[in-house]
């Protein structure tokens, strides 16, 4: 009965021993992606200091929350911080709004992206911080019958 029990046993250990490794890369990337995408937190965080972008909006404007991150994309580990806004009554066009915080943008520090920092003219601006490039942009839900937008600062590119 000891035999088994400690034959058993033996088994159970190589069998724990032998997971462990095969789970050892998986535990790794893991990791990595935690560290990195905490790394470009802290780089969006310090763009948006000591003016923070997410935290303006135009007179009358209300915002529908906390900030959102996400940082879901395992192989790129691109991080982004938001914050969804309904627009007020006066500011009519998408036009006025982007360019509220275009221009509070240029006025902070941020800068309008070179051509090969550009998607075809996404509307971005950008900044460098940390180890990252920034950018900052406005997107408008195209479903929505309030006008509600999203204001974001990502380490993707524009």
């Amino acid at each position: 009965m000891r035999r088994v029990l400690r034959g058993l046993l033996t088994v159970a250990a190589c069998l724990t021993v032998v997971a462990g490794i095969a789970a050892l890369p998986l535990i790794s990337e893991i990791w990595e992606h935690r560290r990195v995408c905490a790394a470009n937190y802290d780089s969006i965080e310090a763009a948006l200091t000591p003016f923070d972008l997410l935290d303006a909006a135009p007179a009358g404007a209300t915002s529908d929350g906390e900030r959102g991150h996400e940082c879901g994309d395992t192989d790129d580990h691109h991080a982004t911080v938001s914050r969804h806004h309904r627009p007020p009554e006066r500011y009519g066009s998408r036009e006025d709004i982007e360019s509220f915080y275009r221009d509070l943008a240029l006025r902070n520090g941020w800068r309008l992206p070179s051509d090969e920092e550009s998607a075809g003219g996404s509307g971005c601006v950008v900044k460098e911080a940390g180890n990252a490039g920034i950018n900052f942009e406005v997107r408008f839900a195209p479903d929505s019958e309030d006008g509600s937008y999203i204001v974001s600062a990502s380490t993707w590119p524009c």
